[in-house]
């Protein structure tokens, strides 16, 4: 059986396996904090807001990720004291506020839009259909009409997704650490729903 539930719904082992989907996923952008995948699962474990995050169970396994914003707050509370404990004192702290400057920005305003701020699955569960059920779990289950995200232009794989959905790119947005990291520009999308 295959369902969406927050991470507030589901069991220990299924929140680290949704977790570990999430590292997996975005391991090429998270990796400038830490290499080690433990304890980049440690930090982001305790740092998500559980009912802003939801997994895509297949059997009752955890085989993708989803973290939404919305125009009040994002799915991830950074929190200085974990990332030094779990990085480590110097290191934690210069990575929480690279992170800071990152993540402190809403990306919507209005009360009627959505922001995805994460989607991920497991490597082998892939081009399989769980980022089209996330869409429309957005859509007809959480009620958004307007739904906005966020691709790098070096992953236009992600990109042709997004548009086969629907999604049409409304700004480009220059981010120098982004380009220099090698992922490219930051191309704003967005869905409007009728």
């Amino acid at each position: 059986m295959n369902e969406i539930k927050k991470l507030s719904e589901l069991d220990e082992e299924q929140v680290n396996q949704s977790v570990n989907v999430f590292v997996e996923g975005f391991y090429n952008v998270f990796s400038s904090i830490s290499k080690d995948k433990e304890k980049l699962h440690n930090l982001f474990k305790n740092s998500f807001d559980y009912n802003m995050t939801y997994a895509y169970l297949q059997d009752g396994e955890s085989v993708g990720f989803l973290g939404l914003a919305n125009y009040e707050k994002r799915p991830l509370k950074l929190n200085k004291e974990i990332f030094m404990g779990v990085i480590g004192g110097f290191a934690g702290k210069v990575s929480y506020k690279a992170m800071c400057a990152a993540m402190e920005k809403l990306n919507v305003v209005n009360p009627q839009d959505i922001y995805i701020d994460y989607i991920a699955t497991s490597p082998k569960h892939r081009s399989k259909g769980i980022g089209k059920r996330f869409i429309e779990f957005i859509h007809s289950t959480l009620g958004y009409k307007h739904i906005e995200l966020e691709v790098f232009s070096k992953n236009p794989k992600a990109k042709n997704f997004y548009e086969r959905e629907g999604f049409k790119v409304v700004k480009v947005k220059k981010d120098l650490m982004m380009v220099i990291q090698g992922f490219g520009r930051r191309i704003v999308m967005r869905l409007e729903i009728e």
